[in-house]
């Protein structure tokens, strides 16, 4: 029944396992969730009767991913979905939302932040949330709550709302959405920040819904510190394409992306198969992972050498955010300017070993995140109930660099730079491989540029605030997963490099001498690392976000600030 007319090719029905008698040709556009329904339900059907555990089998069995749904052309197409927005396209502000009533389900890091700053640009906000949760007043609850939000059950708020976002961690959306669907008034609008489970899982949402997305690109604590400055963080919007009915999507996700603050630092206008082949890629390497083994691995040679434990932990809790400041402002040739002429040619020549090394791991895992492989793997450990997330998790507790408190030694912000030439190499080695892993599969520049470059500075925040369990507490719980996997492969691989490394790159001023260097050696290198493709579009973008405030780092004592301004909104990404 469903399979009627059209032109669907035979093989993708195939691929699916269905009996030959479905196997005729349907129409792309409308049958796509045909397919995706019809092997979900087939899949259901299948499934073991009885259980302690069924609903969470019958989960398992509807997953279908999207992506992989999709013909070739249809996955480049979706992939290559890339346009930077001119500011005159948001004039007229979130206006679009006026009269609406905005629900917001969750309360976490993104949930609250976003709700702060859309009530600030004068959006109607409430917040949705499981009766379990009102009655244990579980923290997303007093979150709300004690903001001066409107809460109340999906019974109370859905059925009345005109947008209804899903803020709720990766793992929770198919069981959210599947609660909350059915109580969805006609035309009303779904909404996402990470396209995982549409993309990854194969949602199968409701005809007359509209499906948008508007993902900002760093975690929810910096989304409500950026807006605090008059300012915002880049932004990532899309329409789902088999769920935009009325053809007001883009509309909604301009405005709502207005309404966050993301229009004053640039929103791109992508695709929610873009959207996750990044940021999946981009959390896993760069932006988290690399930033956690170069934390342990660092902290560890440190330790190796001599060096005062105190000062170790503080050189590598501060000094991400310090050497990323300069990579935010002006990418990798202000970071590496930062270094006298010795120290920028051994930081150089660092990062490319550091690349040889490092780039099948690269490969693989953005491989891994286009085949699905990632996904499945990430899922499977979610049905065995986060056994490998909660393994890594520990250890990473006990870890000698987030087990050592930061000393009280004062360290200059220059001396951040002088005494971590290897940590610096280790951030242009990463920025580096990660965008051209993602560019290598199709997915613009533009947005590698964000998934990589722009988001490393809010990553390294977290850390100065409370080390690596304050970045994995606020990040998703899928960014969180892709960063411990890509920590268990990344710092055995670095071992025999680790143990070989000049240790004057890390602890200790690597340039004690003069100055110089041969001329021709320093023009090759200025020039290699200024004509690399992420500098070249770094430079364009970082031209459209000339407002970017600078913030005091290396300094205990300004982070710690910061931090007791963010202790109400840096909710786990449990909650």
């Amino acid at each position: 029944a469903l399979c009627t007319s059209g032109n669907l090719q035979r093989r993708e029905l195939a691929s699916l396992g269905l009996p030959l008698a479905v196997q005729r040709p349907v129409r792309l556009c409308t049958m796509r969730r045909a397919v995706l329904a019809l092997a979900a339900c087939t899949s259901t059907a299948l499934m073991p009767p009885v259980g302690p555990r069924r609903a969470d089998v019958a989960l398992r069995a509807e997953r279908v991913n999207y992506y992989n749904s999709l013909t070739q052309a249809e996955k480049l197409d979706q992939l290559g979905r890339c346009r930077f927005m001119e500011r005159s396209e948001f004039a007229d502000g979130c206006a679009c939302l006026e009269g609406k009533k905005v629900v917001i389900v969750g309360c976490g890091a993104q949930g609250l932040n976003q709700g702060l700053n859309m009530r600030d640009s004068g959006c109607d906000v409430s917040y949705a949330l499981r009766q379990v949760a009102i009655d244990q007043k579980r923290a997303s609850f007093v979150n709300a709550q004690s903001n001066g939000f409107a809460v109340g059950t999906y019974d109370d708020l859905i059925p009345t709302a005109d947008l209804v976002l899903n803020l709720t961690p990766d793992k929770q959306h198919t069981s959210v959405v599947n609660d909350v669907m059915p109580k969805m008034k006609k035309g009303a609008t779904l909404a996402y920040s990470h396209g995982f489970n549409i993309v990854e899982e194969g949602m199968n949402v409701r005809d007359d819904l509209t499906v948008i997305m508007v993902a900002p690109k760093c975690p929810g604590t910096e989304v409500r510190e950026e807006y605090k400055r008059g300012f915002g963080v880049p932004t990532l919007i899309a329409v789902h394409p088999p769920n935009d009915p009325e053809g007001k999507g883009f509309a909604q996700a301009k405005a709502y992306a207005s309404a966050t603050g993301g229009d004053r630092a640039g929103v791109l206008d992508s695709s929610f198969v873009a959207e996750v082949k990044s940021d999946l890629m981009g959390e896993q390497t760069i932006l988290c992972g690399m930033l956690q083994t170069g934390s342990v691995l660092c902290f560890d040679k440190m330790i190796q050498q001599g060096i005062d434990a105190g000062y170790a932990s503080k050189l590598v809790q501060y000094g991400w955010e310090t050497i990323t400041e300069a990579l935010k402002f002006g990418g990798v040739t202000g970071m590496m300017d930062r270094l006298d002429n010795p120290s920028k040619i051994k930081a150089f020549e660092l990062s490319e070993e550091l690349k040889g090394i490092m780039s099948p791991l690269y490969a693989k895992h953005q491989d891994d995140i286009i085949s699905g492989a990632f996904s499945r793997g990430m899922m499977a450990d979610w049905d065995n109930d986060d056994a490998n997330l909660l393994k890594w998790r520990a250890a990473t507790a006990e870890t000698g660099f987030e087990k050592t408190p930061a000393g009280s030694q004062d360290i200059s912000e220059q001396e951040y730079f002088d005494n971590g030439v290897l940590m610096v190499a280790m951030v242009k080695a990463g920025v580096e491989l990660a965008f051209e892993k993602m560019t290598a599969v199709g997915i613009k520049a533009e947005s590698a540029y964000y998934e990589s470059l722009h988001e490393t500075p809010l990553i390294a925040n977290t850390i100065a605030r409370k080390k690596l369990f304050e970045m994995n507490n606020v990040i998703s719980d899928t960014a969180e997963y892709g960063c411990y996997l890509y920590d268990q492969a990344c710092a055995p691989l670095l071992g025999d490099f680790m143990s070989k490394v000049d240790p004057t790159t890390i602890g200790a001023k690597f340039n004690n001498g003069d100055n110089g260097v041969d001329n021709a050696k320093l023009v090759n290198v200025n020039a290699a690392i200024r004509a690399h493709p992420v500098e070249v579009v770094g430079r364009e973008l970082r031209g459209y976000m000339s407002d970017m405030e600078s913030i005091s780092v290396g300094d205990a004592t300004a982070v710690a600030a910061r931090a007791a301004g963010l202790e109400w909104a840096a909710t786990s990404n449990q909650a």
